[in-house]
């Protein structure tokens, strides 16, 4: 099996179920303010949640977590829910 396929598995263990949701929302092109409103959250809240995503990912911004999330399928088939 590919590493690949193997690395993304574990990353979706590492993300929390709020984390995911956040990833979902950045795939989405949601701004922070829009991930928190969102989310129900305080921006910085949302912020955290992403830096969050960033260090698990091992990526250094938000547009580099989106690539690997879309890349990797890591939110499968909810990747553009709404």
């Amino acid at each position: 099996m590919p590493k690949g396929i193997i690395k993304s598995t574990d990353e979706v263990t590492k993300l929390t179920t709020r984390e995911m949701e956040t990833l979902r929302l950045l795939v989405q092109g949601k701004s922070n303010a829009e991930i928190a409103e969102d989310l129900v959250v305080s921006i910085h809240t949302a912020k955290a949640h992403i830096f969050s995503i960033m260090q698990k990912l091992e990526v250094n911004n938000r547009v580099q977590a989106v690539v690997k999330a879309v890349k990797e399928n890591i939110l499968g088939d909810h990747q553009s829910c709404s």
